[in-house]
């Protein structure tokens, strides 16, 4: 057993443990502690990549049940991921041990947050859909013990039941297609011993399971994936929750949007990506067309909102759908499983530049008391210049400016998708990846520097930004790390490709097509500095734009799942079968009454008195023979 992989999850569970309990007398200490546990976990994962280098893949199962298994695997891909948890999960801690120093239930959400980081990492090495399972459902948990953690805010209350229950819906259909995997698989005589569901031998042997279950079954099963990948991954149209979950501590935002939580839906299309590839390619075919839509989607909504939060949350939605649609790219063959090299190269690049723009808004909103409408801040590049600065760092690489790493990972799934769509017969489904992308980066562009230009330039437009101020410079050293990384990943694009897949392809298009992310950068930065760099925005009145409205209100999208499916739908369903349950307890009750009536009589027939029983006995015997007598005359 290489303990040091098992330890990887094991460490922050303890830390969530001690957390709790240390803190509750010593709070500062639960922040140190949790913050350690996870630290552990980097270098522990560090020394698990030392090892798989060495000597390959670490795979270890010990029966659980039945046919069910429980251990780890850990392959590259695995491996990629727990050190990108790891590291950018320390980092947003150690920022938290400042964000959340004065809370006085900080020991709790140390806490949950170490368990979140638990939670997430052992969902990655897991060898099994089941224990996987159980590990994505306690992510699940704790998004939305996290999200609530300011419980007596009424919104951040609503906001967590929304996350837990709309992400219900995708696990249920992961659920569905995991039972539909196993009973197709179970019995199988290819199995050769392994569980139905272990990770490993599905991903290894994907052929002989398509042979054995069938293309259009196993199309429907990974489809089934999809659906649980689109819940927590917050993809079109599960994405809904994402927005709400602004209402939690900004230090949990970024936890959830770079290294938990949202990027487990695409680890999981990753991790079965041999699965989606051997099954119908409509599989694939969804996973592009998918993403690359709800990059799109997700832009234009970025593009109406005054939340600071919220536009970082809609641009996370819409990079997560560059990320599913790099994947489901691979079903183009010339492209194959160097789609996942894509993706996940942007997941980690996502993940850096994601967490430095979260806790430096977090720095802005601490210093202007929680005040997260752009439109009233303004020329804080002056009063907090450090903060300003990072945000500049992880603006540029949001908006894939190079030579940041995002100008690297995003342009080549681009570069990937006109090359699908080339590849392919030049048909119209598989031009739609590109078209959605390539106009998604002109989206990224315009809402990123929309919000850049209201923070930093113009005058302070409320007495809030007039008086805000850098936090200590100490404090904003995880910050420094993660800008460091947003600018210079991009340098090892290529080796991050071979260790994904080894000799994975860099797709190049024509440069007229190249040219056209760039020509929409410039076009992007031009606009926005033209409306939003002064104070020309102020004159334009967009509200009055029925379009406006129509995006302003999320293309009514929460209203038709609130008002309509909630209200008019499922409530008058749940009263119906309330209603009828009630009449059944109602029936039942009757039932047991009539029974304890009829025991007390027999009870009291029982008196011990010999008499009595004869009288009882002859009495029955002449009703059976007068029933008999009147049976034999009819």
């Amino acid at each position: 057993m290489f303990i040091y992989a098992w330890l990887i999850f094991i460490s922050p569970l303890v830390g969530f443990v001690l957390s709790y309990l240390v803190g509750i007398k010593y709070r500062n200490w639960s922040g140190i502690i949790a913050s350690t546990s996870i630290g552990l976990s980097l270098l522990f994962s560090y020394l698990t990549y030392l090892q798989v280098n060495a000597s390959g893949p670490i795979h270890e199962s010990v029966h659980w049940f039945y046919s069910i298994n429980y251990g780890i695997y850990v392959d590259h891909l695995s491996i990629v991921m727990v050190l990108m948890v790891s590291f950018v999960g320390l980092m947003i801690h150690l920022y938290a041990m400042h964000y959340m120093g004065k809370d006085p239930n900080r020991h709790i959400y140390f806490a949950e947050t170490a368990l979140f980081t638990a939670g997430m990492l052992g969902l990655v090495i897991s060898s099994n859909l089941v224990f996987f399972f159980l590990f994505w459902e306690l992510v699940g948990l704790c998004s939305y013990l996290l999200i609530g953690f300011w419980f007596f805010k009424p919104n951040a209350a609503s906001a967590a039941k929304k996350a837990f229950i709309v992400t219900r819906v995708g696990d249920l259909l992961f659920l569905a297609g995991m039972a539909l995997l196993y009973t197709h698989l179970i019995g199988f005589t290819g199995l050769n011993g392994s569980s139905p569901l272990s990770i490993p031998y599905l991903i290894n042997n994907a052929g002989a399971v398509a042979a054995h279950v069938g293309k259009v079954t196993l199309g429907i099963v990974s489809v089934l994936f999809l659906a649980g990948a689109a819940g927590k991954s917050s993809q079109f149209p599960l994405h809904v929750w994402i927005p709400d979950a602004m209402e939690g501590p900004t230090t949990v935002s970024a936890l959830i949007h770079a290294a938990t939580m949202v990027t487990a839906g695409v680890y999981l299309v990753a991790r079965l990506f041999q699965i989606f590839q051997a099954s119908a390619p409509f599989a694939l075919e969804s996973v592009a067309i998918l993403g690359a839509f709800t990059a799109i989607f997700a832009g234009i909504l970025g593009l109406v909102v005054n939340d600071l939060k919220r536009i970082l949350a809609y641009s996370t939605i819409s990079q997560l759908g560059y990320m599913l649609a790099a994947i489901g790219l691979g079903g183009y063959l010339a492209i194959g499983i160097s789609g996942v090299a894509y993706g996940m190269y942007h997941l980690v690049v996502h993940a850096m530049f994601k967490a430095l723009l979260f806790m430096t808004a977090g720095s802005l909103l601490l210093a202007m008391m929680e005040l997260r409408d752009v439109r009233r801040m303004g020329g804080l590049w002056k009063r907090m210049p450090v903060t300003v600065t990072l945000m500049f760092i992880g603006s540029i690489t949001l908006a894939a400016i190079p030579p940041t790493a995002a100008y690297f990972s995003k342009d080549a799934i681009i570069d990937a998708a006109w090359t699908y769509f080339t590849g392919s017969g030049y048909g119209f489904i598989s031009f739609l990846p590109w078209l959605f992308m390539v106009v998604g980066a002109l989206l990224t562009v315009l809402y990123t520097f929309r919000m850049f230009f209201l923070v930093a330039f113009g005058k302070p437009r409320s007495k809030l930004a007039e008086e805000a101020k850098d936090p200590p410079l100490h404090v904003q050293i995880p910050l420094f790390f993660l800008a460091a990384f947003s600018l210079g990943f991009g340098i090892w694009q290529s080796h991050f490709y071979d260790y994904i897949h080894p000799s994975t392809p860099i797709p190049s298009a024509p440069i007229y097509i190249e040219a056209i992310p760039w020509a929409f950068i410039v076009i992007g930065i031009v606009v926005t500095y033209y409306l939003y760099g002064t104070e020309r925005w102020k004159h334009f009145h967009f509200s009055d734009n029925p379009l406006y409205k129509v995006v302003k209100n999320k293309f009514y999208i929460d209203y038709l799942f609130t008002n309509i499916i909630a209200e008019r739908v499922i409530l008058p369903i749940s009263a119906a079968f309330s209603t009828f349950e009630e009449h059944y307890n109602t029936s039942v009750d009757v039932v047991g009454h009539g029974t304890m009536k009829l025991g007390t009589f027999m009870r009291r027939i029982q008196d011990g008195i010999i008499r009595n029983y004869f009288v009882v006995l002859i009495s029955g015997i002449s009703i059976i023979f007068i029933i008999m007598e009147i049976l034999r005359l009819i």
